[in-house]
């Protein structure tokens, strides 16, 4: 009673699903529920770590919230400096002078603060060696100019000092 469909296979009622499906014991079942538990607390641990990620992401965003708009005041005291060292005026100079004093104080007291002056040790995490010199009264690694102040807001390094280096 075996009719050939056009494929070639059979029309029988019986499904080789049905023949092929075996009842799950209970170790399979078993088994199962480990997967899934196991599957469950490695996604609730993924989630805490972004969790936590997030939160550091935020707290450092809140921290350093005036990062973008200190940097951009870097300009313009770049600027004071560079009128300081090119006006013959002495009048001129000393008004720089006094600009840039106060200018200074104010980055104080918001925790800015100015590195890489002439006599330090240059330190590869602070200072940008644009070029070396050689002085022998001078010590080895030792800055002898300085191009650019590097600053520091809180603990945050916002700019490197562009400096030259000593070496003998």
């Amino acid at each position: 009673m075996n009719k050939k469909v056009k494929n070639g296979s059979s029309s029988s009622p019986v499904s080789e699903k049905a023949t092929s499906t075996k009842k799950m014991t209970k170790k399979d079942l078993e088994i199962v529920i480990k997967s899934l538990e196991d599957k469950q607390l490695r996604l609730k641990a993924e989630f805490d770590n972004f969790r936590k990620r997030k939160e550091s992401e935020i707290s450092a965003l809140f921290k350093y919230e005036g990062k973008n708009f200190i940097i951009d005041f870097l300009s313009i005291l770049d600027n004071i400096n560079r009128g300081i060292d090119s006006y013959k005026d002495e009048n001129t100079k000393k008004a720089l002078r006094l600009i840039r004093q106060d200018f200074l104080k104010k980055m104080n007291d918001k925790e800015i603060k100015e590195f890489g002056k002439v006599g330090d040790i240059f330190n590869p995490e602070l200072h940008e060696a644009l070029t070396t010199a050689s002085f022998k009264d001078k010590k080895d690694d030792e800055i002898v100019e300085v191009y650019e102040l590097g600053f520091k807001y809180k603990d945050l390094i916002i700019r490197h000092a562009k400096v030259v280096v000593n070496k003998k």
